[in-house]
């Protein structure tokens, strides 16, 4: 999110007060769903953008991609009080289980590909060119996520880390990310449901 934010913000300020602007608006917290980036943006970085330039109104990128956040927002949201009944305990390191969680995301609209991995191996289910998501999994798990998204050209990746391991899942832009993260967010580590 924060890549795609700030592309948009450095076409009218400089790469580094686009980062500037970006920080000050974290300051007051990480956001961690859609819509709360939406409202960062509305409340925190917008008004700093319009007191450095003279914008009228939000320029169209900007309300295009708080506009997307938004769209997203209720999908993600829907069962929100059951979800945690809906957790789903999965175990990626048994190799049939791998295998059949990578062939169940991969029957999922609009996926393209799926990653299922664990210490012990991994299950890679791919139609047409395979993507390497463990760059992406161990440059966010130095940050501490649990689950992540971004558009990447014509893909859109999602990351849910569990445990060392992590499930990917690549899809065509135009999928409903929300549903896609709802998804992944019902899962959770076996080891940890048992412990």
């Amino acid at each position: 999110m924060e890549e795609s934010l700030l592309r948009i913000l450095s076409q009218y300020v400089s790469s580094r007060a686009a980062e500037n602007l970006l920080r000050r608006g974290l300051a007051l917290g990480r956001p961690s769903r859609p819509e709360d980036w939406a409202r960062l943006v509305e409340e925190g970085i917008w008004p700093e953008l319009k007191r450095l330039l003279p914008f009228r109104e939000m320029p169209p990128e900007l309300k295009a991609w708080v506009r997307e956040q938004r769209r997203l927002a209720p999908s993600e949201e829907e069962e929100e009080g059951e979800e945690a009944a809906l957790l789903e305990a999965v175990d990626l390191e048994d190799p049939a289980l791998r295998a059949h969680l990578a062939q169940r995301l991969a029957r999922l609209e609009g996926v393209v590909g799926v990653v299922v991995a664990g210490e012990s191996g991994r299950e890679e289910l791919f139609a047409g060119e395979p993507i390497s998501l463990d760059p992406a999994h161990l440059l966010l798990r130095r940050q501490g996520y649990r689950t992540f998204y971004a558009v990447l050209g014509e893909r859109l990746v999602a990351l849910r880390a569990l445990g060392q391991g992590y499930v990917g899942v690549a899809a065509r832009k135009e999928t409903n990310v929300g549903r896609l993260l709802h998804g992944l967010r019902r899962l959770t580590n076996a080891t940890e449901v048992e412990g």
